[in-house]
Parts: C-alpha cells; sequence; structure tokens
C-alpha cells in the first residue's frame, strides 16, 4: 500500500463522521421545519373550525363589516385555544432553528439588501406581543425581505411571517391574531430608529 492511499484510508472514519454529522443537523433541521409545518395545519384545522363559527360576511368592501368578521372570528379561535402560549407552535427547538435561520441570511450575502429593505420599513421598537392578542391597529404590518422569507419554511396563506422589532411573529390574517411569537430571533434584524 501507497503512502497517499494509506493515508486516504486513514482519513475516511475522519471524512464519514464529518458527513454523518453535517447530514443529522441537516436531517434534524428537516424534522424540526416539519414538525412546525405540522403544528401550522393544526393550527389552520381549529382556525377553519373558528371559521365556521364566525357570521361570515357577504361580499362586501365595508371596512366595519370586515373589522366586524375579524373580530368574531379572533374570538372564536381565542375559544378554541383559550390557554395558548407562546412556544406551542414556535417550539424552543423550532425557534433555534428559525433564530439559526434568520442569522444564517442577515450574515449572509444578501445582508445589505435585507437590512436596506427593514430600514426602508418603519421599523418598530419596544413592543412585545402575546400569543392569542390581536395584531395592533397603530403597528405597520412591516414587509418582510423576500430573500428572508425563502429561506423559511413556507407558509399556507392563512398565516404569514412579520417582525415587530426582535420578535418573529406568526399572524392569522383574517383573524389579525398573533398565533405564536419567537421572542429575541437575532439582533442583527434591528435597524436604526428614524429621527
Amino acid at each position: 500500500m501507497s503512502l497517499r492511499s494509506s493515508a486516504i484510508f486513514l482519513l475516511l472514519p475522519a471524512f464519514a463522521s464529518a458527513i454523518a454529522q453535517n447530514g443529522q443537523r441537516i436531517n434534524r433541521d428537516s424534522a424540526l421545519a416539519a414538525d412546525f409545518q405540522n403544528r401550522v395545519s393544526q393550527y389552520l384545522k381549529l382556525h377553519k373550525k373558528a371559521q365556521g363559527n364566525a357570521p361570515q360576511p357577504k361580499q362586501t368592501s365595508s371596512p366595519a363589516a370586515i373589522i366586524q368578521f375579524q373580530h368574531h372570528l379572533a374570538d372564536a379561535i381565542r375559544e378554541l385555544r383559550p390557554d395558548a402560549s407562546q412556544g406551542e407552535i414556535f417550539t424552543p427547538p423550532v425557534a433555534e432553528l428559525f433564530r439559526k435561520l434568520v442569522a444564517g441570511e442577515m450574515t449572509g450575502p444578501d445582508r445589505a439588501k435585507i437590512r436596506k429593505s427593514f430600514q426602508h420599513a418603519e421599523p418598530i421598537h419596544g413592543v412585545r406581543l402575546e400569543v392569542n392578542q390581536a395584531y395592533p391597529d397603530n403597528l405597520p404590518l412591516q414587509s418582510m425581505p423576500p430573500s428572508l422569507l425563502l429561506n423559511l419554511p413556507k407558509l399556507p396563506p392563512e398565516v404569514e411571517y412579520r417582525f415587530v422589532g426582535r420578535e418573529l411573529v406568526l399572524r392569522d390574517i383574517a383573524a389579525n391574531l398573533v398565533v405564536d411569537v419567537i421572542p429575541d430571533v437575532s439582533a442583527s434584524t434591528d435597524v436604526p430608529k428614524k429621527p
């Protein structure tokens, strides 16, 4: 056996171990993303049940009718999950995955575009949102940078991600309801306060 093939033979276990560890991390991340999406699906079943209990407005463009439906839907959801608390959908391991995904994008090649996108939006500071509370009407719905959205697990159309300061919020669109929150997702999402 040549010196070169001996060296390769000796290094094979190290390479195999590195590949296995990387594969385990990827598989773990995939499993966490699948768990998150399963929890979102369970929430959507509850959302649909609540929608059946809330009086649906007829085709209308009346803001008052839309807001009334929104409030009825939110109340029906709260009745179906009265003890909802932070971490039911964004479980601690799922929250860590999201923190890692956001941090990866905020320090990755698109970081300048993402920070610029946050600076053009209306930055929100000093607000803490709670699960089952209405998303406050006075808070802007800050848009999510597309490259950041592409890195997060895809959501069904009934819910969306929103940043509020350092928090990542899962919001029920029709009910305008905070479904879950990850506090302190990343300090790098902070943008300077506008004068």
